[in-house]
Protein backbone atom coordinates (compact mmCIF):
# COMPACT_ATOMS: atom_id res chain seq x y z
CA UNK A 1 0.00 0.00 0.00
CA UNK A 2 1.55 3.86 -0.84
CA UNK A 3 1.67 5.99 0.85
CA UNK A 4 0.05 7.95 -0.80
CA UNK A 5 -3.16 5.86 -1.00
CA UNK A 6 -2.80 5.90 3.13
CA UNK A 7 -3.13 9.80 3.50
CA UNK A 8 -6.23 9.36 1.18
CA UNK A 9 -7.60 6.39 2.95
CA UNK A 10 -7.12 8.34 6.30
CA UNK A 11 -8.52 11.69 5.07
CA UNK A 12 -11.59 10.00 3.70
CA UNK A 13 -12.02 8.29 7.17
CA UNK A 14 -11.59 11.58 8.73
CA UNK A 15 -14.14 13.40 6.86
CA UNK A 16 -16.90 10.74 6.66
CA UNK A 17 -16.96 9.48 10.31
CA UNK A 18 -17.91 12.68 11.97
CA UNK A 19 -20.81 12.81 8.27
CA UNK A 20 -21.69 9.39 9.49
CA UNK A 21 -22.27 9.93 13.09
CA UNK A 22 -24.55 13.25 12.46
CA UNK A 23 -26.41 11.43 9.72
CA UNK A 24 -27.33 8.61 12.52
CA UNK A 25 -27.86 11.03 14.79
CA UNK A 26 -30.46 12.31 11.96
CA UNK A 27 -31.89 9.08 11.54
CA UNK A 28 -32.69 8.38 14.98
CA UNK A 29 -34.72 11.52 15.62
CA UNK A 30 -38.35 10.25 14.45
CA UNK A 31 -37.98 7.33 16.99
CA UNK A 32 -36.86 9.42 20.05
CA UNK A 33 -39.68 11.53 19.82
CA UNK A 34 -41.86 8.83 18.87
CA UNK A 35 -41.11 5.95 19.57
CA UNK A 36 -42.55 2.60 18.13
CA UNK A 37 -43.45 0.57 20.51
CA UNK A 38 -46.87 0.54 22.47
CA UNK A 39 -47.30 2.12 25.92
CA UNK A 40 -50.48 3.07 28.44
CA UNK A 41 -51.97 6.05 27.65
CA UNK A 42 -53.92 8.49 29.31
CA UNK A 43 -56.69 10.58 27.91
CA UNK A 44 -57.60 14.47 29.49
CA UNK A 45 -59.89 16.91 28.37
CA UNK A 46 -58.70 20.23 28.44
CA UNK A 47 -61.54 23.12 28.06
CA UNK A 48 -60.30 26.95 27.50
CA UNK A 49 -63.18 28.96 29.04
CA UNK A 50 -64.11 32.46 27.47
CA UNK A 51 -62.50 34.06 30.28
CA UNK A 52 -58.78 32.69 29.08
CA UNK A 53 -58.98 30.33 32.02
CA UNK A 54 -58.50 26.50 31.57
CA UNK A 55 -60.23 23.20 32.83
CA UNK A 56 -58.60 19.59 33.10
CA UNK A 57 -60.40 16.82 33.63
CA UNK A 58 -59.80 13.28 33.30
CA UNK A 59 -61.20 11.37 30.42
CA UNK A 60 -64.01 9.41 33.79
CA UNK A 61 -63.95 13.28 35.07
CA UNK A 62 -65.56 14.41 32.23
CA UNK A 63 -68.05 12.08 31.35
CA UNK A 64 -69.43 11.74 34.69
CA UNK A 65 -70.20 15.67 34.52
CA UNK A 66 -71.78 15.61 30.96
CA UNK A 67 -73.51 12.93 32.57
CA UNK A 68 -74.98 15.27 35.70
CA UNK A 69 -75.87 18.15 32.51
CA UNK A 70 -72.62 19.66 32.27
CA UNK A 71 -71.74 21.48 29.05
CA UNK A 72 -68.78 23.75 28.26
CA UNK A 73 -70.22 27.60 27.49
CA UNK A 74 -70.79 29.28 24.04
CA UNK A 75 -66.98 30.42 23.00
CA UNK A 76 -65.14 27.65 24.94
CA UNK A 77 -62.66 25.27 23.25
CA UNK A 78 -61.97 21.55 24.31
CA UNK A 79 -58.84 19.67 23.61
CA UNK A 80 -58.69 15.45 24.18
CA UNK A 81 -55.00 15.60 24.83
CA UNK A 82 -53.61 11.82 25.63
CA UNK A 83 -50.83 11.58 28.28
CA UNK A 84 -47.78 8.30 27.49
CA UNK A 85 -44.84 7.74 29.07
CA UNK A 86 -42.35 5.29 28.60
CA UNK A 87 -40.39 5.25 31.24
CA UNK A 88 -42.20 3.65 33.91
CA UNK A 89 -45.29 3.50 31.88
CA UNK A 90 -47.31 5.39 34.06
CA UNK A 91 -48.15 8.29 32.05
CA UNK A 92 -48.08 10.79 35.45
CA UNK A 93 -45.33 9.37 36.69
CA UNK A 94 -43.10 9.55 34.38
CA UNK A 95 -44.08 13.63 33.93
CA UNK A 96 -43.37 13.98 37.23
CA UNK A 97 -40.25 12.58 37.40
CA UNK A 98 -39.12 14.32 34.35
CA UNK A 99 -39.96 17.46 35.70
CA UNK A 100 -38.95 17.03 39.16
CA UNK A 101 -34.89 15.75 38.51
CA UNK A 102 -32.23 18.03 39.04
CA UNK A 103 -30.09 18.44 35.61
CA UNK A 104 -27.46 20.41 34.54
CA UNK A 105 -29.26 22.64 31.55
CA UNK A 106 -32.69 22.76 29.77
CA UNK A 107 -33.54 23.46 26.08
CA UNK A 108 -36.58 24.82 24.94
CA UNK A 109 -37.39 24.31 21.16
CA UNK A 110 -39.93 26.09 20.09
CA UNK A 111 -40.93 24.52 17.25
CA UNK A 112 -39.64 24.45 13.06
CA UNK A 113 -37.81 27.30 12.41
CA UNK A 114 -40.27 28.77 10.67
CA UNK A 115 -41.29 29.90 13.63
CA UNK A 116 -39.35 32.66 13.52
CA UNK A 117 -42.12 34.21 10.58
CA UNK A 118 -44.01 34.88 13.70
CA UNK A 119 -41.54 38.21 14.35
CA UNK A 120 -41.70 39.30 10.80
CA UNK A 121 -44.62 37.62 8.94
CA UNK A 122 -46.88 36.37 11.25
CA UNK A 123 -49.05 35.73 8.26
CA UNK A 124 -46.52 33.49 6.57
CA UNK A 125 -46.48 31.19 9.81
CA UNK A 126 -48.61 27.64 9.48
CA UNK A 127 -50.56 27.91 12.93
CA UNK A 128 -51.18 30.69 15.20
CA UNK A 129 -48.56 32.72 16.16
CA UNK A 130 -50.41 33.89 19.28
CA UNK A 131 -51.24 30.84 20.18
CA UNK A 132 -47.16 29.51 19.72
CA UNK A 133 -46.03 32.15 21.40
CA UNK A 134 -48.29 32.08 24.30
CA UNK A 135 -47.62 28.00 24.69
CA UNK A 136 -43.47 28.83 24.43
CA UNK A 137 -43.83 31.98 26.56
CA UNK A 138 -45.35 29.20 29.26
CA UNK A 139 -43.95 26.37 29.17
CA UNK A 140 -40.55 28.50 29.19
CA UNK A 141 -41.34 29.85 32.55
CA UNK A 142 -42.91 26.73 33.91
CA UNK A 143 -39.74 24.72 33.25
CA UNK A 144 -37.82 27.73 34.57
CA UNK A 145 -39.39 27.18 38.19
CA UNK A 146 -39.21 24.32 38.51
CA UNK A 147 -35.79 24.27 37.18
CA UNK A 148 -34.73 26.65 39.98
CA UNK A 149 -36.12 24.98 42.73
CA UNK A 150 -32.65 22.96 43.02
CA UNK A 151 -30.84 25.77 43.09
CA UNK A 152 -32.80 27.36 45.64
CA UNK A 153 -32.29 24.78 48.09
CA UNK A 154 -29.00 24.46 47.39
CA UNK A 155 -28.14 28.18 48.14
CA UNK A 156 -30.47 27.97 51.35
CA UNK A 157 -27.66 25.16 51.97
CA UNK A 158 -24.73 27.17 51.77
CA UNK A 159 -26.74 29.62 54.41
CA UNK A 160 -27.59 32.52 52.27
CA UNK A 161 -31.21 34.20 53.52
CA UNK A 162 -34.43 34.03 51.07
CA UNK A 163 -33.79 37.20 49.07
CA UNK A 164 -29.90 35.95 48.24
CA UNK A 165 -31.34 32.27 47.56
CA UNK A 166 -34.11 33.47 45.25
CA UNK A 167 -31.51 35.57 43.06
CA UNK A 168 -29.14 32.86 43.33
CA UNK A 169 -31.54 30.25 41.97
CA UNK A 170 -32.85 32.67 38.84
CA UNK A 171 -29.28 33.08 37.86
CA UNK A 172 -28.19 29.54 37.85
CA UNK A 173 -31.10 29.29 36.23
CA UNK A 174 -31.03 31.67 33.28
CA UNK A 175 -27.06 30.60 32.50
CA UNK A 176 -28.55 27.37 32.16
CA UNK A 177 -31.58 27.99 29.72
CA UNK A 178 -31.46 27.73 25.79
CA UNK A 179 -33.85 28.08 23.51
CA UNK A 180 -33.36 26.54 19.71
CA UNK A 181 -35.31 25.92 16.99
CA UNK A 182 -36.41 22.38 15.38
CA UNK A 183 -33.27 22.74 12.72
CA UNK A 184 -31.48 19.99 11.28
CA UNK A 185 -28.51 19.76 13.76
CA UNK A 186 -31.07 20.08 17.01
CA UNK A 187 -32.73 16.72 15.56
CA UNK A 188 -29.45 15.09 15.23
CA UNK A 189 -28.79 16.36 18.95
CA UNK A 190 -32.16 14.99 19.86
CA UNK A 191 -31.59 11.35 17.94
CA UNK A 192 -27.97 11.07 19.93
CA UNK A 193 -29.36 11.92 23.13
CA UNK A 194 -26.60 14.62 23.55
CA UNK A 195 -29.92 16.78 24.99
CA UNK A 196 -33.24 15.33 26.54
CA UNK A 197 -31.04 13.34 28.64
CA UNK A 198 -30.56 13.00 32.42
CA UNK A 199 -28.48 15.88 32.58
CA UNK A 200 -29.99 18.20 30.12
CA UNK A 201 -33.61 18.67 30.75
CA UNK A 202 -35.42 19.28 26.66
CA UNK A 203 -38.95 19.82 26.31
CA UNK A 204 -39.86 19.74 21.98
CA UNK A 205 -42.96 21.74 21.21
CA UNK A 206 -44.59 20.04 17.56
CA UNK A 207 -47.84 22.10 16.23
CA UNK A 208 -49.62 22.41 12.44
CA UNK A 209 -46.26 24.00 11.17
CA UNK A 210 -44.34 20.46 11.99
CA UNK A 211 -47.07 18.13 10.61
CA UNK A 212 -48.35 17.34 14.09
CA UNK A 213 -51.81 14.81 13.81
CA UNK A 214 -52.36 14.45 17.49
CA UNK A 215 -52.50 16.28 20.40
CA UNK A 216 -50.49 13.97 22.81
CA UNK A 217 -47.40 14.05 25.36
CA UNK A 218 -44.88 12.09 24.93
CA UNK A 219 -42.29 11.21 27.54
CA UNK A 220 -39.81 8.87 25.60
CA UNK A 221 -36.98 8.50 27.89
CA UNK A 222 -35.63 10.51 31.31
CA UNK A 223 -35.01 14.41 30.37
CA UNK A 224 -37.25 14.33 27.22
CA UNK A 225 -41.07 15.51 26.86
CA UNK A 226 -42.65 16.12 23.52
CA UNK A 227 -45.70 18.15 23.47
CA UNK A 228 -47.43 17.74 20.43
CA UNK A 229 -50.80 19.48 18.95
CA UNK A 230 -53.11 19.68 16.38
CA UNK A 231 -53.32 23.30 16.93
CA UNK A 232 -51.37 25.93 18.80
CA UNK A 233 -54.24 25.93 20.64
CA UNK A 234 -54.05 22.65 21.75
CA UNK A 235 -50.05 23.60 22.71
CA UNK A 236 -51.05 26.10 25.18
CA UNK A 237 -53.88 23.91 26.57
CA UNK A 238 -50.85 20.80 26.65
CA UNK A 239 -48.97 23.17 28.95
CA UNK A 240 -51.78 23.94 31.57
CA UNK A 241 -51.90 19.87 31.74
CA UNK A 242 -48.80 19.53 32.88
CA UNK A 243 -48.85 22.36 35.16
CA UNK A 244 -51.80 20.41 36.59
CA UNK A 245 -50.39 16.91 36.38
CA UNK A 246 -47.36 18.47 38.47
CA UNK A 247 -49.60 20.10 40.78
CA UNK A 248 -47.55 23.72 39.74
CA UNK A 249 -49.21 26.71 41.32
CA UNK A 250 -48.60 30.04 40.02
CA UNK A 251 -48.22 33.11 42.13
CA UNK A 252 -51.89 34.51 42.08
CA UNK A 253 -51.08 37.60 40.26
CA UNK A 254 -49.34 35.44 37.27
CA UNK A 255 -51.67 32.42 38.32
CA UNK A 256 -52.99 30.15 34.92
CA UNK A 257 -56.61 29.21 35.92
CA UNK A 258 -57.39 26.01 36.04
CA UNK A 259 -59.75 23.65 37.57
CA UNK A 260 -61.12 20.08 37.46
Amino acid sequence: MSRKFLVVLILVVIILTPAGYIMYGYSQYDVSVSPNKSAPEHTYIVIKFPDGGYGVFTLPQYVNLTLHGFKAPEGAKGYAVNVTGYITGIPEVDVNLTLNAPYQRFTIIVGDPSAKKCSSNPEEFTGSCSDRTAAVAEISAFVASMFKRYYYLEALKKGMDEAGARQYAYEETMKRHDTRYLSFMTKVALGLKRIGNKEHLAIVLLGPAEGAKENRIIVPRPGLIILEGKSDGALRAEVVLLEKIMEFKWPTENQTSTSG
